[in-house]
């Protein structure tokens, strides 16, 4: 029985340091589902790297401002 790769196949694009707006394109043409799920997936990255065992939930804080002043 063959087995599947489950391996991604990735291009690879080469640009200067200094290079922002190739980075703003491409986060531009994702949908935001694509964005929000890249945040999540940094988000777990960091955590596993700094050592916890499980993921910390996201906090929802909510403020008010006096839009007055």
């Amino acid at each position: 029985m063959e087995k599947q790769s489950s391996r991604r196949d990735l291009a690879v694009n080469i640009i200067k340091k200094d290079d922002n707006s190739s980075d703003l394109q491409f986060w531009q043409e994702k949908t935001p589902e694509d964005r929000i799920n890249a945040v999540e997936f940094l988000r777990r990255q960091h955590y596993s790297l700094c050592g916890f065992t499980s993921i910390p939930r996201i906090t929802r804080i909510i403020q008010f401002r006096d839009l007055h002043k």
